[in-house]
């Protein structure tokens, strides 16, 4: 059996038709859904982007303990379990942040999609279309993007293009392997959100007024109605050009009948505010003020299909990124007592439609102690989720906890922790034995549960 993996950067679940959305075109993701179990309540434990790899690459739920790191040496992965079993594991990516965090050490074959040699002289060349300040960064991350891809004039030039026909390409001379595990990664989505005109021209015709791709992170007041709207549009036309070469890879795995044999994943690291919750961004910047992960960032699309013919089915199952490792092994016939000690779960029995059951909570957070990899500029409100309430409490000082129930409230606008003081109590509590069972420090854990 084979596993393939496509991880995608910024892609929001509720962006997706599979999962809802009428407006924005993603027919290649949605003929996957077809075949596939999507599931309905996945979220990111470790945030952000290194972070929930690290999870998906572990097994376990790390950010009670560090945040953006290399993985450790004492940490064992999914990619060198793998090989123990006799698989021959390529990593396939465009996602630079990969590079010096050792992700692709354990792989046979590491084949990353860098910007062409001399990029950096296209700095002075590029031009600000709105005022600097207003521009995440002081504008820095906005040029060197450009001038990383000033060079483009085709659609084949985009980077998620060059990494889904570089694993195609891979596909080609190794389908025929008995078991391979290929993860490709691509960062396209991320901002800079600069697809080709006509996707954008789609979404947003005769354009006329500042046009931002690459939005400050911050509050919403900066902008104009029609500017934000313009910002959705722009990221609705990534969404685009990543579903039509993602289509891409997928059309040639039907071609060369590798979902006869393979285990295909395709999931999201975390989403973006797009103006929800007077927000733009997918974290703060500002080391005094906290933000909450909720579903527009923490919930993501995750679509998991097993080897052989399968019909579609959905699950409102609690699962995270950690779980994918847990999975891949018992398919691939790892002997459990040769698996490393993991909090993640496998997916399995929810696949094999047993169960709509998985976790009873799901924690999601930037790494706010001070363990190693913190990022200071970061600071993340704690988010736990169950199947009906989401909890969001945030360092003492800088965030008055709320309470949502998602029945009722899916746009997580009314705080009814008034109202429902003992499930937020439980809710707490499970946060509490969830960090202390994890290793986080004491001072941690009573910074942002007040006990």
């Amino acid at each position: 059996m084979n596993i393939i993996v496509i991880c995608l950067d910024t892609l929001r679940w509720d962006h997706l038709g599979c999962y809802g959305n009428m407006d924005i075109q993603t027919p290649a993701i949605d003929h996957f859904a077809g075949r596939a179990t999507r599931f309905d309540a996945a979220f990111c434990a470790s945030f952000p982007t290194i972070p929930m790899r690290t999870d998906a690459f572990t097994g376990n739920v790390n950010w009670p303990v560090y945040g953006w790191k290399a993985l450790g040496e004492d940490e064992v992965t999914v990619t060198s379990c793998l090989k123990q079993a006799g698989y021959h594991a390529a990593f396939v990516h465009d996602t630079s942040n990969m590079v010096p965090t050792g992700f692709g050490e354990d792989f046979d074959e590491d084949i990353f999609l860098d910007a062409p040699e001399g990029w950096e002289a296209n700095e002075d060349k590029v031009q600000l279309p709105v005022p600097r300040e207003n521009m995440r960064q002081n504008a820095g991350g906005f040029i060197r993007d450009r001038a990383r891809t000033m060079h483009y004039e085709h659609e084949t030039d985009w980077a998620v293009a060059r990494t889904m026909m570089a694993a195609s390409e891979w596909l080609e001379d190794n389908y025929t392997r008995d078991n391979f595990f290929l993860w490709v990664d691509s960062f396209e989505i991320h901002e800079d959100w600069r697809a080709p005109d006509y996707y954008t021209e789609y979404y947003s015709p005769d354009y006329e007024g500042l046009d931002y791709s690459y939005p400050n992170y911050g509050y919403t007041d900066i902008y104009q109605k029609h500017e934000i709207e313009r910002l959705r549009a722009r990221y609705a036309a990534e969404v685009s050009l990543t579903d039509r070469w993602v289509g891409h890879l997928l059309r040639d795995m039907e071609t060369m009948r590798l979902f006869d044999n393979s285990l295909v994943v395709l999931i999201s690291d975390h989403g973006m505010y797009l103006g929800e919750h007077k927000r733009m961004g997918k974290h703060t910047v500002d080391p005094e003020d906290s933000w909450p992960l909720y579903d527009e960032v923490a919930r993501l699309p995750l679509l998991i299909s097993l080897p052989g013919k399968s019909r579609p089915k959905c699950t409102t199952a609690l699962v995270q990124p950690a779980d994918l490792m847990p999975t891949m092994l018992e398919l691939a016939g790892v002997k459990k007592q040769d698996w490393p000690q993991m909090y993640g779960r496998s997916l399995l029995p929810v696949l094999k439609g047993k169960t709509d059951e998985h976790h009873e909570h799901i924690f999601s957070s930037c790494h706010s102690g001070s363990g190693r990899g913190r990022i200071e500029y970061l600071p993340s409100c704690i988010n736990v989720n169950s199947e009906r309430w989401s909890l969001c409490t945030g360092p003492e000082g800088m965030w008055e906890p709320t309470l949502h129930e998602r029945r009722n409230d899916p746009l997580q606008k009314r705080n009814v922790l008034s109202k429902h003081p003992r499930v937020a109590g439980r809710l707490q509590q499970a946060l509490i034995e969830f960090m202390a069972s994890r290793g986080a420090e004491d001072r941690y854990i009573k910074e942002f549960t007040g006990t």
